[in-house]
């Protein structure tokens, strides 16, 4: 190596690299005398050279199995990333400059956010081993690289025409189906008796949802979430926030914190175990996750979805349960971890439009619309379309929705308000957590998510017989972005146009709110 490029740090590297560091670098090294050196980056420095760095990156990443597969990368854009919501703005992005460097801005918030995960999960050794004299600082240097070669690169996208030209051109974030396991499982034919277990479920659910909380039986243990007694309205924030060139909402993080604290649902069940008590997820030091039930938590996300030319505030909240435990040998549906979503979507004044909810597999979605929408016919018969158990509650002032779960499926059983805050209070840490967790007591790090974006260890019997519906891993938790939610047809819990398929409105619009407004 050292006869190739004998004055890089890439040879001394090589010479004092111990045996992990070697493995993890073998393919870097192997474009030695092209790759970048580890000196700190100037503002002024080449493309090329950036492109190299986020070349280097990206083969540490992989060697490691460490790649976040949260949001798509954008081929040829290595600091750009996208998700559903982002994808969905391409076409209005072509029609202006601000417009274009609006969704820009997004793709690049996703790209910093997702580069800095990865390489937080990069153990120290792998930093140390790039920048041999920054010492303990190595991780902070490789950092303060790539930001500098986040903005370079950025910086020749937006001036050059040609690349703003090629990045309006790329294909979006695509679905999460398999169309060829569809077409060797007969999908065609196979699909009307999933359809029937689909409709036997439904019918099943909407009999325990007409019945009603009352009920459900066994002593409940409820969980409240903390501050619940003193949170503010903060609806009037959310409606005078600015939009930008795009028309979405640009809500500071203390908005944010109010909105996710102010909407946090009370959490009902009748725990026949630990595996019925939600709480903080944690990995091993081999990387195997764990829920601990006496610190229950829960992992809150902000998003957007896209309605009658709005863009909407969206408010999503995750609840880890450690297990659904088996039934017997032959339970298909049982195993390891058990995630439960409850997302809150808020309309222009900052007021409930729609609930809806899944489970971290993406299976048992129900949605709960609110008055102000009427639900569109399904456009194919059998198809999963919008399945809806019971109208969103009615909020009264200082009232905040309960949810029941069921005991061991944690299905979602009742949905109803309370202004009563007695119970157990639990916590909350942003989703984004999930994707960086510390190994045990190390100072190393790891995403609760694989590179397939499933969590692993919490695969299900189902699988070997769901997959003609081309849902990979059926019935395994997975990560944000990744939830396939129906089994016929194709649905997805981020999908941008979700509600605007499914649903119309019958309330009116207020007009400041409906587009883009300057900021």
């Amino acid at each position: 190596m050292s006869a190739v490029c004998p004055d890089h740090p890439c040879a001394s590297v090589w010479r004092r690299a111990g045996p992990w560091v070697a493995l993890l670098l073998a393919s870097v090294l192997a474009g030695c005398a092209s790759a970048p050196r580890g000196e700190p980056l100037q503002a002024d420095a080449p493309v090329d050279t950036c492109r190299r760095w986020y070349a280097v990156l990206g083969t540490m990443v992989d060697r490691i199995e460490a790649r976040d597969v949260q949001d798509r990368r954008v081929d040829g854009f290595p600091q750009l990333r996208q998700s559903r919501f982002v994808a969905s703005l391409r076409e209005q992005a072509s029609h202006s400059s601000a417009a274009f460097d609006a969704w820009y801005a997004h793709m690049r918030a996703l790209g910093d956010e997702g580069t800095a995960v990865e390489m937080a999960n990069v153990p120290e050794r792998g930093w140390r081993a790039l920048f041999p004299e920054s010492g303990d600082h190595a991780r902070d240097m490789a950092m303060a690289k790539t930001r500098a070669c986040a903005d370079v690169l950025s910086k020749f996208d937006l001036s050059t025409p040609e690349r703003r030209e090629n990045l309006l051109a790329l294909a979006g974030v695509p679905d999460n189906y398999s169309t060829l396991a569809r077409v060797l499982g007969l999908y065609a034919v196979t699909r009307w008796p999933f359809s029937a277990g689909v409709s036997r479920w439904q019918d099943e659910t909407q009999a325990v949802f007409s019945a009603g909380p009352e009920a459900l039986a066994g002593p409940v243990q409820r969980y409240v979430p903390e501050h619940a007694a003193t949170a503010d309205d903060p609806a009037s924030a959310l409606a005078l926030a600015p939009r930008d060139a795009l028309g979405v909402p640009l809500v500071s993080a203390a908005v944010k914190q109010r909105l996710l604290d102010g909407h946090a649902p009370v959490v009902a069940l009748s725990p026949r175990g630990d595996f019925d008590r939600f709480g903080e997820l944690t990995l091993s030091p081999e990387g195997l996750a764990a829920v601990r039930p006496e610190k229950p938590v829960v992992y809150r996300r902000v998003a957007f979805t896209r309605l009658g030319g709005s863009t909407l505030v969206q408010l999503i909240y995750l609840y880890w349960f450690s297990e659904r435990p088996k039934t017997g040998p032959f339970d298909l549906l049982g195993g390891a971890l058990d995630g439960v979503m409850w997302r809150v979507t808020l309309d222009e004044r900052g007021q409930p439009l729609l609930y809806d909810s899944a489970h971290a597999c993406g299976c048992y979605h129900l949605f709960f619309p609110a008055p102000a929408l009427r639900p569109k016919p399904s456009p194919e018969s059998g198809m999963e379309w919008a399945f809806m158990p019971a109208p969103a509650p009615s909020l009264a002032p200082g009232e905040r929705v309960v949810l029941r779960l069921a005991p061991r499926t944690h299905y979602l059983s009742a949905v109803s308000t309370t202004a009563d805050f007695s119970g157990r209070p639990y916590q909350s840490l942003p989703a984004s957590t999930l994707r960086s967790l510390p190994l045990g007591d190390s100072a190393d790090r790891r995403s609760l998510y694989g590179t397939d974006g499933i969590v692993p260890g919490s695969q299900r019997g189902e699988r070997y017989f769901f997959w003609p519906m081309g849902v990979r891993d059926a019935g395994a938790q997975r990560q944000w972005g990744h939830h396939a939610t129906a089994f016929v047809g194709r649905r997805h819990f981020d999908d941008a146009d979700l509600i605007e398929r499914r649903f119309e409105r019958v309330d009116t619009v207020p007009d400041a709110q409906a587009g883009a407004v300057d900021h």
